[in-house]
């Protein structure tokens, strides 16, 4: 009888490497593996394009969005430059922003599109600047290409940054995005540029001076710079207002709008739970909330605790890319969480630097995850009048996620020696 082979089993005078090979092609051809091979190579660029297409796409779908602030403010603002003839409003103050933002609006009237789409676009074009200057920072500390693309990922579909700029049509990603190009040049030691940057926020929100605490504290500890180059913080404040210098309007005007912004409102906290929330729940009494009596104890403690933490880490020989990037997180957070009358808003830049850190630092994300709990019930009270958790619990949870920033903070730099930290 002669014994005939299986078609299905391989010849035993065929090799290993040969079975292989025929294995291989049969599953998938050149071709097709060829593609694959493309899409693995450059995966972080398609991951990248498909986060980017996804983003807009949710921001899209906020486009009719009319949020109390469009309608109250900037809708009436851009009426208001427009029939002055854009650019020449410029000579008089129109609404309550720096005369840089002014000026963009100014422009934004010469242009065929509607108002309110022209707010959001120039918003979210700087969310996705933003998301590429937090990639930055992180591949520059941690040279991960995986890193960077993850943290693009996280800050342009954060559900903050979605709704900051595509629902609420407000301008926080601008003054953000050169909070963190200063410290992304801070990382590369260009303290010129760095100061130019910090000046380019300070020019678009009063706010962005939470971040001035820090640089004192890096020109003290690092002594890598002179002081004269505190100077060049006004230079891009003056340069975005020449417009409005053009007009006739003198430097007082531009000190005026700072000076306005800070005293113009009278309440503990507005729609932000703050620290001072354990004495006075203002979200309930706003009638009552003894703004007058506070309002310095306020600022003396916000002062004291900076001060503290500076003493705290003034000493350390050496400070790491990421402990650096904790303390200028926590001293951000010492200012929103403990001055008088903070809106939800002024917590923006605190989450993108916690977002950062978080993607550095596994353990720094239980912060990040709060205070995006937190923004996402301050702002879905605001623009949708949704309210789901009590805001006793919101203060407790914004101070537990500043002890615990506060105590990684000082884990970091107490277990740093001068062989393994390596100085930015």
């Amino acid at each position: 009888m002669v014994c005939t082979q299986s078609a299905d089993k391989p010849r035993l005078s065929e090799r290993p490497a040969e079975r292989r090979a025929k294995e291989k092609e049969g599953t998938m051809g050149k071709a097709e593996s060829s593609f694959w091979n493309a899409v693995i190579r450059h995966r972080l660029v398609i991951f990248t394009v498909c986060v980017t297409v996804l983003s807009l796409y949710a921001r899209f779908a906020f486009r009719g969005f009319i949020s109390p602030d469009m309608n109250i403010f900037l809708i009436p603002w851009y009426d208001a430059i427009q029939e002055m003839g854009g650019l020449r409003a410029l000579s008089t103050q129109v609404g309550n922003y720096q005369i840089s933002y002014q000026t963009l609006i100014a422009l934004m009237t010469y242009l065929p599109i509607h108002k309110v789409y022209a707010y959001k676009s120039l918003s979210m074009a700087f969310d996705y600047a933003l998301g590429l200057a937090a990639a930055a920072t992180v591949r520059r500390i941690t040279g991960s290409r995986e890193k960077a693309a993850l943290t693009y990922a996280a800050v342009v579909l954060l559900p903050v940054t979605v709704l900051n700029s595509a629902a609420w049509g407000q301008c926080d990603s601008i003054f953000t995005f050169f909070l963190v190009l200063a410290f992304f040049l801070l990382l590369r030691r260009q303290h010129a540029l760095m100061m130019l940057s910090f000046g380019m926020a300070l020019a678009f929100k009063l706010q962005a001076v939470f971040f001035l605490p820090f640089l004192l504290f890096y020109y003290v500890w690092s002594k890598r710079f002179p002081i004269r180059l505190f100077l060049l913080i006004p230079v891009p404040v003056l340069l975005f207002s020449l417009g409005g210098l053009a007009q006739g309007r003198g430097l007082q005007d531009i000190l005026q709008i700072y000076t306005e912004q800070g005293g113009q409102y009278q309440q503990i906290s507005l729609n932000y739970p703050s620290f001072w929330n354990l004495l006075v729940i203002t979200l309930a009494e706003k009638n009552a909330d003894h703004y007058s009596e506070l309002q310095a104890y306020c600022l003396a403690v916000t002062v004291l605790l900076s001060g503290a933490i500076m003493l705290c880490l003034i000493r350390a020989r050496k400070l790491s890319q990421q402990a650096l990037l904790m303390t200028a997180s926590l001293m951000m957070y010492t200012c929103v969480l403990f001055l008088p009358a903070m809106h939800e808003r002024y917590a923006y830049p605190v989450l993108i630097f916690a977002v950062m850190l978080s993607v550095l630092c596994p353990k720094a994300l239980p912060v990040a995850l709060g205070m995006l709990i937190i923004d996402l019930q301050t702002y879905g009270f605001y623009l949708m009048k949704i309210k789901t958790l009590p805001w006793d619990f919101l203060v407790l949870l914004n101070i537990a996620c500043y002890g615990w920033m506060a105590f990684l903070t000082w884990k970091t730099v107490r277990e740093q020696t001068p062989d393994t930290a390596p100085s930015p």
